[in-house]
């Protein structure tokens, strides 16, 4: 009974706590998670770019194991850009924008 009660109590205090960076800390986090977002979509635009070139290559010069992986290339790219999308939406989630 007492530990029910003493759960209980923990979640209930545990749910009204927002995640917030230290005083000063926020325009340096933002900066960061900035440049973070662009690295990573500029290494998506340069694979996919890479990958597009492997598959023009593989084609023109009758070279089916580059197109292949130029091809797998491009479908990794995709499925990264999927997953930076969902893993930004988690992030947002559970940090969220305040209380």
């Amino acid at each position: 009974m007492i530990t029910a009660l003493t759960d209980r109590a923990l979640k209930a205090s545990l749910s009204g706590v927002c995640p917030q960076a230290p005083p000063g800390m926020q325009q340096y986090q933002d900066q960061l998670v900035g440049w973070m977002k662009w690295a990573v979509i500029g290494l998506l635009a340069l694979g996919a770019l890479v990958s597009l070139a492997s598959i023009l290559v593989g084609r023109l010069f009758s070279h089916p194991h580059a197109s292949r992986a130029g091809a797998m290339g491009l479908a990794v790219v995709v499925l990264c850009a999927i997953l930076f999308v969902t893993i930004l939406g988690v992030i947002n989630g559970i940090v969220g924008t305040g209380c």
